[in-house]
């Protein structure tokens, strides 16, 4: 198995993707990863890591001469094949890798990928899906958070197919409860779009349709994601990458406001010594560097997008998803399902 890894496009540098790299190969006996940046950068610190002027193996080094700005859009990256994230996204296309991560410019990935690689056969526009943790103990993953802005009611009934089939695949999920983002539960509220994915759905998933393996519970407020309640939720890109970053906002918040709140005095800091354990379990649960990125589902290959202030652990727990992926060979699967249902 070999894994494309762009180490140049992130906000922290190179070394912390390195780092990573350098962790799933210890771990991962049948893994290669191929790092794709700036040569000298990267066999500088590889030299550092291992102590030897040597590449370890497992790993190879593919150069790259450019670097997309974190600003770019889809038109800017495509003037920039020799880009680290064009050279990446590139290994995949001519099969000398089985899959890619970046942590560079969003649109700019997807455009890339989309250049590159294509949709599969059926699905007219991928999503990105990051896997979230919830109140149960469970995962919830969904889609989309920012590769679309708006979605037609097709494209939101194919993100939740996909979502079905990498839930059954990767996360073990036999039945996977799906649910619309909305702002109420109710069939008629919300915008026309999202009515209408909820009519036609609804009547899709019935036992004489063609997608009636599909567990459809209706729709999902904004508060429930998290609860544990579904197993997937699904909107346009626009909702969902509020509802990402507003969640992961307000965690960060309110471990802020705890640790603020138990430096207040002598006795909130000796029940904070005593609680710490806790808060150290809850913090690991919902921290985004244990989870790892978001798939871009529906692009004709296995591309993984990591936050752009990653550090070792995201990249790390990014890369362990895209391993998971590739080993299901879960495009393939979905492809195959796609085919027969659309």
């Amino acid at each position: 198995m070999k894994i494309a890894f762009d180490v140049m496009s992130g906000d922290s540098g190179s070394k912390e993707a390195i780092l990573a790299a350098c962790q799933m190969v210890k771990e991962f006996d049948n893994l290669t990863i191929i790092l794709v940046g700036n040569e000298e950068e990267i066999q500088g610190h590889l030299q550092k890591i291992f102590k030897t002027k040597t590449t370890p193996k497992k790993i190879d080094i593919h150069p790259a001469t450019d670097v997309i700005p974190m600003t770019a859009g889809p038109f800017e990256a495509l003037r920039m094949p020799n880009s680290s994230m064009s050279q990446a996204v590139n290994l995949v296309k001519q099969k000398k890798a089985d899959g890619v991560v970046s942590s560079g410019s969003t649109a700019a990935y997807l455009g890339v990928c989309h250049l590159l690689l294509g949709e599969i056969p059926g699905i007219k526009r991928p999503a990105f899906m990051p896997i979230m943790p919830t109140l149960k103990g469970t995962k919830v993953v969904l889609l989309d958070v920012g590769a679309n802005i708006e979605n037609s009611v097709d494209e939101l009934i194919s993100f939740a197919l996909m979502a079905d089939i990498y839930s059954r695949l990767i996360l073990n999920v036999p039945n996977p409860a799906i649910a619309l983002l909305n702002i109420g539960l109710e069939a008629n509220k919300g915008p026309k779009t999202t009515k209408e994915t909820y009519e036609k759905l609804n009547q899709l998933t019935r036992n004489d349709e063609k997608l009636s393996f599909l567990n459809f519970r209706g729709n999902i407020e904004p508060r429930e994601v998290l609860s544990g309640e579904v197993d997937i939720v699904v909107c346009d890109g626009y909702s969902g990458n509020i509802v990402l970053k507003s969640c992961e906002g307000m965690a960060s918040l309110i471990f802020t406001l705890l640790k603020q709140a138990y430096k207040k005095n002598f006795w909130t800091k000796l029940l904070g010594l005593i609680s710490k354990p806790v808060f150290k379990r809850i913090k690991t649960t919902f921290d985004y560097k244990n989870t790892g990125g978001a798939q871009l589902i529906g692009i004709n290959g296995i591309c993984f997008k990591a936050h752009g202030s990653s550090d070792q652990q995201a990249y790390y727990s990014t890369l362990k998803l895209l391993r998971t992926a590739i080993e299901q060979d879960v495009t393939t699967k979905i492809k195959t399902q796609i085919k027969a249902v659309l």
